[in-house]
């Protein structure tokens, strides 16, 4: 019974994800950082983009968490950068506090900031973890919901590289 609920969620999930269009050129959303500045994918064209969207109450995120910062070490020297989308966290200073005390980490990539609705408006995002794959010419090539490591994250992202 449990898994036939799983799999229902999954195909509801898969269903309302493939509805879901980029924005068009020049209308990408702008986000805080946690350093302050306003940012937007725009911002990174010309690079790859493994785009996280997490949530410092999300269990799966947490654990997904060192696995991206591995990817991070990995990609950078390839044009590449991983960027955490924190939904529905708190402030830059919460999310920061997290890091450092949870993880006992500092970001090794950006941080930004967002709501569950803005991440669910801008990317199709209705659960998290849910990771994207941007290419450099800024468009969404793939959408992987859950915690990944970052074995496979990165051969998913070795075409785009």
């Amino acid at each position: 019974m449990r898994q036939a609920i799983r799999a229902a969620a999954l195909l509801l999930l898969m269903g309302a994800s493939s509805s879901w269009a980029a924005p068009s050129p020049g209308a990408e959303p702008v986000y805080q950082s946690t350093d302050g500045s306003r940012v937007s994918l725009a911002d990174y064209r010309g690079q790859v983009v493994v785009l996280n969207l997490w949530a410092i109450w999300c269990g799966p995120c947490i654990a997904e968490i060192p696995e991206l910062v591995e990817l991070q070490r990995r990609i950078q020297p390839h044009g590449a950068t991983v960027i955490g989308l924190a939904a529905d966290s708190g402030s830059a200073e919460q999310v920061l506090g997290f890091w450092r005390r949870r993880l006992d980490l500092e970001p090794s990539y950006p941080l930004w900031l967002a709501s569950m609705e803005e991440a669910n408006t801008h990317f199709g995002a209705t659960l998290v973890p849910l990771t994207l794959l941007i290419d450099r010419e800024g468009v969404i090539r793939e959408r992987l919901l859950g915690a990944h490591d970052a074995e496979t994250l990165m051969e998913r992202i070795q075409p785009l590289l």
